[in-house]
């Protein structure tokens, strides 16, 4: 009878090892996926991968390629899932900071506070990735830009990093934007913009907007690189008539007109970008400017007119007899 019963349950062991390892062991891992789907630095990775995607599909509608309603359709649900993933790090920090507090009373109750901190002050390996991209578009006598890059963390810790970021030279309005908070936008020693931030473990994407004035419908843009740059794009919408042109500059042509430009060699530190914008939206400045010019022009021919065809009158001298006084 016992051996019965131990043989049975070796069957069922079997059995129930055999329905539940494919969860494992099979084709993505289901229930090993779902143990790191609340990973902070799984979290992350996805948000730039849906920032990418959304660039990518936007890319794509300017160049004509995805239909206004595909594309409605796929914007709502990349903004969707973002807000999803980012409601859902936002609580997984508070509950980690609720849970830090709570190992800080253990550590001070037992005396071990100086064995819990060392781990968090380690240093921290951040570096700025290698591709980075500018993102134009045309408003009205103004080009709005957006400056993207990457700031990677390889280590297991947070870490503090500091730098200066490439921005073009008389910019006005500048703001940070993904992954900054105000608090965390500086001015360096030497009058830049800079970014100090603690940077989490993982691949975080971080970006500035910028404005720059247009005259005549052209913009001159400069840039300086204060670190390396491996790979630049230059992303404009297709079909508006803006224009990218300038040394060092290599169009991706998809059609009549490019709407990507990607830098023919790296920067080094302390290189400059130039490059110019064309077509640019106009205001009504030239307007004024020429129905001014116009009018003056008219005024001025109108009083030169009148002065040289005025009445040439002489005094006469009267012969008082032949009017017969």
């Amino acid at each position: 009878m016992t051996a019965i019963m131990i043989v049975s349950g070796i069957f069922a062991l079997g059995a129930l090892a055999v329905t539940i390892l494919p969860f494992f062991t099979g084709r993505g891992g289901f229930l090993a996926a779902a143990g790191t789907i609340n990973d902070p630095i799984r979290l992350e990775a996805m948000k730039v991968a849906i920032v990418a995607r959304y660039v990518k599909e936007e890319v794509t509608f300017a160049e004509g390629d995805l239909s206004k309603r595909e594309w409605s359709r796929r914007q709502e649900y990349l903004q969707h899932r973002y807000i999803d993933l980012v409601r859902r790090l936002d609580f997984l920090r508070r509950v980690g900071a609720s849970s830090t507090v709570k190992s800080l009373i253990i550590a001070l109750a037992f005396g071990g506070l100086d064995q819990l901190l060392l781990p968090q002050t380690a240093n921290a390996a951040v570096v700025i990735g290698q591709r980075h991209a500018i993102m134009l578009r045309g408003g009205v006598d103004q080009i709005w830009g957006h400056y993207v890059f990457t700031l990677q963390n390889d280590s297991k810790v947070a870490g503090e990093f500091t730098t200066p970021v490439m921005l073009p030279t008389g910019a006005i309005d500048i703001r940070p934007q993904e992954g900054l908070t105000p608090e965390e936008v500086v001015i360096s020693d030497d009058g830049r913009v800079a970014l100090r931030k603690k940077v989490d473990p993982g691949v975080h994407m971080v970006s500035f907007g910028f404005i720059v004035e247009s005259k005549s419908g052209n913009s001159h843009l400069e840039f300086e690189a204060p670190y390396p740059v491996q790979e630049l794009q230059i992303l404009v919408p297709k079909n508006t008539g803006i224009e990218v042109s300038g040394a060092g500059l290599n169009p991706h042509r998809n059609g009549q007109q490019p709407g990507v430009w990607s830098i023919a060699a790296p920067l080094a530190p302390a290189d400059r970008l130039v490059f110019d914008v064309s077509g640019v939206a106009e205001g009504r400045q030239r307007l004024w400017i020429m129905g001014l010019s116009v009018a003056a022009l008219l005024v001025g021919l109108g009083a030169g007119l009148a002065w040289w065809s005025r009445p040439k009158r002489k005094e006469e001298v009267f012969d008082e007899e032949a009017l017969g006084t």
